[in-house]
């Protein structure tokens, strides 16, 4: 039969470094798979967690001492309660419920977990005070010790918005301190005033770019010198077209004399260079006619004017003046017609620069609004830059007698770029010392509990008597007639 021995913790021996070392090459797979496993999912953890970026604020807050006040009624102050414990009572307004609400109100769609849209009116003061809960629990505030430095953090998983809060939060913790101080009446004034000329000078920057949209304002320079531009070449396109018609006109007032005094019409080259194939075929009928008349000087000559030949040929002569005279009508209708086209032109180039000049006009008319609404612009920023002047002095009054505190932000939050969670290289170092130390735990601790014999040299160890040998054990599986004997042999 399989025997297994089993012994006393009275048994055991002194522990040598010979069983320790026994125990971790005994139990080295509990160790590495233990040492493996945490390593593992502590790495992976730390890769799979969210980042969590930390923004951090500083502020410095003063108790300013009355030393003249002091002298005079020779009053000995507490030094220590002046430079100290009045952190307390400012650490309690951070820690306040209306801080911590107007910083959640205000970023209450990232800091209200759930969409409150669809909630009745009693789940969204529960769930808005939920978050306010949460929020106080999340932002931290340290102030060493002996110090009037307060430190002020907040982790998120967006850079961005942990800055942004931080800010907010310190700015909201001015402004509150502000209201349960005493109040001032000239600075809220001043204030309620700020609010008015900052609306009125948000009203005229909105009119001011309603009349650039609507007017097509843009830089006035720009356009005032596209436009010069553009009447200077209409005025010399004018130009051109009103010299090319005067001449045109000049010339057909020459045409309707000569033909009104029956002069022969000489067209020059240069004037029909329009139509050159009229000029040739002008110049081939003078041509022909000029050939008909010494034809019939020397036929008159010969024969008298009765003679047929001498008929024909003044009949062609006179039909070839007739030709001549058509074509110069149609000349002189074409340049008609050119004067006429040239007319239309100057008209069309006289309404162009007028359009222009009204355009011209328009623009300076424009400037001049644009103008006055840029000076009511200005004006404002002036009087607006006045009242916040006069509303921050009015202010540090204010402060100064806000319990003498004088709190100064030594640094803003800014937008931090590398996260504090989770911290990978640690968290892996931790890892290696909890996997190996823990797995090392384990091991001697299954030993300690575990009183088996395993080997023959444990044996002769507790039991003090040699042993002859050890048979292993042996599995073996014969098959007999389809069916399978499993014959296992065994310590006897």
């Amino acid at each position: 039969m399989n025997e297994r021995y089993t012994f006393n913790e009275e048994q055991s021996q002194p522990v040598s470094l010979r069983n320790v070392l026994t125990v971790l090459f005994k139990r080295k797979h509990i160790i590495l798979i233990f040492f493996i496993t945490v390593v593992l999912v502590v790495t992976a953890g730390s890769f799979l967690m969210p980042k969590i970026y930390e923004a951090e604020s500083k502020l410095l807050v003063e108790k300013e001492i009355d030393s003249e006040k002091s002298l005079l009624f020779r009053m000995n102050l507490s030094q220590g309660y002046n430079n100290y414990d009045f952190i307390n009572s400012e650490i309690e307004i951070l820690n306040s419920y209306p801080v911590a609400a107007r910083v959640v109100d205000r970023f209450k769609t990232y800091l209200i977990d759930d969409d409150t849209l669809s909630l009745s009116e009693n789940e969204k003061i529960q769930r808005f005070e939920k978050a306010v809960t949460k929020f106080r629990k999340k932002i931290e505030i340290e102030n060493p010790k002996n110090s009037t430095i307060l430190t002020i953090r907040y982790e998120n998983q967006d850079p961005k918005l942990s800055s942004e809060i931080v800010n907010d939060f310190v700015n909201t913790y001015i402004s509150y301190r502000a209201e349960i101080s005493s109040e001032s009446d000239t600075y809220k004034f001043f204030q309620d005033q700020m609010n008015l000329a900052d609306q009125k000078l948000r009203d005229l920057e909105q009119t001011q770019a309603n009349f650039k949209e609507q007017k097509n304002v843009g830089s006035p320079d720009a356009q005032r010198a596209i436009l010069m531009t553009r009447i200077a070449d209409y005025e010399k396109s004018l130009t051109t077209v009103q010299t090319k018609r005067i001449g045109k006109e000049a010339k057909l007032a020459v045409f309707r004399e000569q033909l009104e005094n029956g002069e022969s019409i000489n067209i020059p080259s240069t004037e029909t260079s329009d139509s050159p194939s009229r000029e040739k075929y002008i110049a081939k009928l003078k041509g022909d006619l000029l050939d008909m008349e010494i034809r019939k000087e020397q036929l008159l000559q010969k024969f008298t004017p009765q003679y047929k030949e001498v008929i024909d040929l003044e009949n062609q002569i006179k039909l070839t003046k007739a030709k001549i005279e058509n074509e110069i009508e149609q000349i002189i209708e074409m340049e008609e017609t050119a004067v006429r086209a040239l007319r239309a032109e100057e008209q069309i180039l006289r309404r162009q620069i007028d359009n222009i000049k009204n355009e011209l006009r328009n623009m300076a008319q424009n400037e001049y609004e644009y103008n006055q609404i840029s000076r009511g612009i200005e004006d404002e920023r002036e009087v607006y830059s006045m009242l916040r002047k006069q509303r921050e002095e009015a202010r540090l009054s204010l402060a100064k007698l806000e319990k003498g505190v004088k709190i100064n932000i030594i640094s803003q939050a800014v937008e931090p770029t590398e996260p504090v969670k989770p911290k990978k290289l640690l968290n892996i170092v931790l890892a290696l010392f909890l996997g190996l130390f823990g797995g090392l735990g384990l091991a001697f601790f299954i030993e300690y509990f575990d009183h088996t014999v395993s080997t023959p040299d444990e044996l002769e160890k507790y039991v003090g008597i040699n042993s002859l040998g050890s048979v292993p054990e042996i599995k073996m599986t014969i098959s007999s007639n389809g069916k399978a004997i499993q014959i296992r042999r065994i310590l006897e």
